[in-house]
């Protein structure tokens, strides 16, 4: 019977939204599932190997945000350019946690400092055995494609460049650097 539900869910989703039209009402708001946004908690276990409680909450926050996308992405028919728009915010995301995590790592050994550039820090970690050069070019990728939130240097349109396999990739390099450094998978 599911694409019976899914065909009045649909059906009357779009009533409310013609109905609505630009105007926000409260009352209108439809409720979000309950149960797909993982808890902080499971999101802070993650990253045991990390001292700081308000950098893993924050961390946490940050990965509540894929969460949503993920949502987006996995139970909408969302498309196109929009469909592309929230790979990319997402790969921006899974970059900044990256860089966020290993700047932590780093933080007051050689070649950790602030002026080292994420790359440098990554090169950094491969040279002390913590990762592997497979990893530090998933990373590498990951970085400059996260990179791309920078709108005013991009030299082309974003049009038909990212896809779901693009997302998958981020999330996976993050996920082989937190077990690297000693997180859960």
């Amino acid at each position: 019977d599911i694409p019976k539900v899914v065909g009045e869910i649909n059906e009357r989703m779009q009533a409310l939204h013609d109905y609505l039209g630009e105007r926000n009402l409260d009352a209108a708001k439809i409720r979000f599932p309950r149960g797909y946004i993982r808890t902080c908690a499971s999101h802070r276990s993650k990253y045991r190997f990390l001292t700081c409680h308000t950098l893993k909450s924050n961390i946490a926050y940050a990965k509540l945000t894929s969460d949503i996308y993920r949502w987006l992405l996995n139970r909408t028919d969302l498309s196109n350019t929009a469909k592309e728009m929230i790979i990319k915010q997402g790969i921006a995301l899974v970059g900044s946690v990256a860089e966020t995590v290993v700047k932590e790592v780093l933080k007051g050994q050689p070649g950790g400092g602030r002026k080292q550039n994420f790359k440098k820090k990554i090169q950094k970690l491969v040279d002390d055995d913590t990762i592997t050069q497979e990893l530090q070019a998933e990373l590498d990728w990951l970085w400059d494609t996260r990179n791309n939130i920078h709108i005013m240097l991009l030299t082309d349109r974003e049009y038909n460049k990212y896809e779901m396999k693009h997302y998958n990739r981020a999330i996976k390099a993050m996920q082989n650097l937190r077990v690297a450094l000693g997180g859960l998978p």
